[in-house]
């Protein structure tokens, strides 16, 4: 029997709790999901690695999930249609990039929730 390749999904926040919670709900629907702490460092897997899905934090210090929409902007705009915020900015802030990206799983946020965004924007359902 042949081996399956778990897709593979982004997630930028710089929290290790959440980050630790979102990994272990995607890996439990069989994704492989590669976690980075800054906008910087997740550019750089973007464009070196192939996504099914990202997850991006907007409220970050330094380099959080607007970074990394700027560049999609202008290099690879396609993966904003399987881009998801991940956030619980405010809903203003959510407004100004709601129409570029595929959606918005807001924190505090049910597992079924997250792993269903996951599945819709990486064509699993």
């Amino acid at each position: 029997m042949p081996l399956l390749r778990r897709k593979r999904v982004l997630l930028l926040d710089d929290d290790p709790s959440m980050q630790r919670l979102v990994s272990g709900i995607l890996e439990a629907h069989r994704y492989r999901v590669d976690v980075f702490f800054t906008g910087r460092e997740a550019i750089e897997a973007i464009d070196t690695t192939e996504y099914a899905a990202l997850l991006l934090d907007l409220m970050m210090p330094h380099e959080g999930g607007m970074t990394v929409i700027r560049h999609l902007r202008s290099r690879n705009p396609a993966l904003l249609e399987r881009t998801l915020l991940l956030t619980g900015s405010p809903q203003s802030v959510i407004a100004s990039v709601c129409d570029e990206v595929a959606g918005v799983v807001n924190k505090p946020f049910q597992p079924d929730e997250l792993a269903g965004a996951v599945h819709r924007v990486a064509g699993d359902r």
